[in-house]
């Protein structure tokens, strides 16, 4: 059974983490000796129905999560994220999830939202086809969460009746993709992120869920918007990434001589920079936090998130990538040539933190959208 706080599951972990960092960047992926730690520990099972063993954690406790794995390790906390799609034992007919939970393990999971596949409806399922890019963790996946279109019989994409693509979710078994060694990469290279092709799988009924659909368990955790379960936590990741640059940053600074003779931490520049620094991303943290626990509260009311909910949750992912964006250079910058060489701390928080930020999910136009909410403008955004 899963421990009784999660949040205490990063403090656990932190020596098999800090043990597995040479063999992630060496390997480009999540040892075996760590996943096994992520699993057995529960930290795959965040997001899993209690009915399956899991914690059903709220989400503003799933980020909060998420932001301790990213203080400790940015890769392992992208595939943690990554891997905890168990909330499919709420959507999917029973089943489905008798077929996922079949054998009591926690099941890991690796995921992607782009609508890259093709489905054709046949019987008993679909037919599916398409590759994806940057599927972290997908080595280690037992099954792999993907979106796709549905094809009308002339293979175009079907529209459901407001015109927009079919789009749903798609489950598929291990045996049924393959992999493509893709993930050469400058920053977290223990993600593992790599591409994947599926020809003509064949996904039952009871393993395929529209979007927009109800979850089947009417549960609080469920109930509100179940996309924006997945949506912020690279955002909290790269939260604890710039949390943890600056801490590197406030003990390099004791001990750094300057050009000057003086310690780094006496100079008020670095002092100034520091404080603003903090104080920054302590409010983008208050900010994705508050915006999260709005839609814990509709699903404890039993209603769905609105789209102002969903809209602020945008903006404060938007917003938190920009300030850590901001703070991780700064800390480079007042680190000076200590934050050039391998094994410095600082360096790889730096790297990983980077190609952190460049997640779609991270992308400024999010601000776009969430102010054609504010201004009563129909966003015309999939998946938002």
């Amino acid at each position: 059974m899963p421990q009784l706080d999660p949040l205490q599951l990063p403090a656990q972990l932190e020596t098999s983490i800090s043990a597995a960092a040479g063999p992630m960047d060496r390997g480009r992926d999540i040892p075996e000796a760590l996943l096994r730690d992520l699993r057995d520990s529960g930290a795959f099972r965040l997001l899993t129905p209690r009915e399956l063993g899991g914690f059903e954690a709220p989400l503003e406790t799933l980020l909060q999560v998420y932001e301790k794995f990213g203080r400790l390790d940015a890769s392992v906390a992208w595939v943690v994220w990554n891997a905890n799609w168990g909330f499919l034992g709420a959507l999917l007919d029973e089943s489905g999830s008798a077929r996922i939970w079949a054998k009591g393990a926690e099941p890991v999971f690796a995921n992607s939202g782009k609508p890259q596949g093709l489905a054709v409806p046949c019987n008993g399922g679909y037919r599916l086809s398409g590759s994806w890019n940057l599927v972290s963790g997908i080595n280690q996946a037992d099954w792999l969460a993907v979106v796709g279109m549905v094809a009308q019989d002339d293979g175009s994409p079907r529209l459901t009746p407001s015109g927009a693509p079919d789009l749903r979710l798609f489950v598929l078994r291990r045996d049924q993709w393959s992999v493509k060694d893709t993930w050469h990469a400058s920053g977290l290279l223990g993600s593992g992120s790599n591409d994947v092709l599926v020809q003509d799988a064949l996904v039952p009924e009871d393993l395929v869920t529209a979007i927009a659909e109800p979850a089947r368990l009417k549960k609080p955790l469920y109930q509100a918007f179940w996309p924006s379960l997945v949506f912020p936590g690279c955002s909290a990741v790269v939260i604890g990434a710039a949390q943890a640059a600056i801490d590197e940053t406030v003990s390099l600074a004791q001990a750094k001589e300057t050009m000057s003779g003086s310690r780094l931490a006496d100079l008020p520049h670095t002092q100034a920079v520091i404080a603003r620094s903090e104080a920054a991303l302590q409010s983008a943290r208050l900010l994705l936090l508050s915006a999260a626990r709005d839609l814990d509260t509709a699903g404890r009311h039993g209603e769905a998130a609105t789209l102002e909910q969903r809209a602020a949750l945008r903006a404060a992912m938007s917003h938190a990538a920009q300030v850590s964006r901001e703070i991780l250079v700064a800390m480079y910058e007042l680190s000076s040539s200590s934050a050039l060489y391998r094994g410095n701390r600082l360096e790889r928080l730096f790297r990983d933190g980077m190609v952190a930020l460049q997640h779609g999910n991270h992308s400024a136009a999010f601000f776009e959208v969430a102010g054609q909410v504010r201004l009563g403008i129909d966003p015309a955004a999939p998946l938002f």
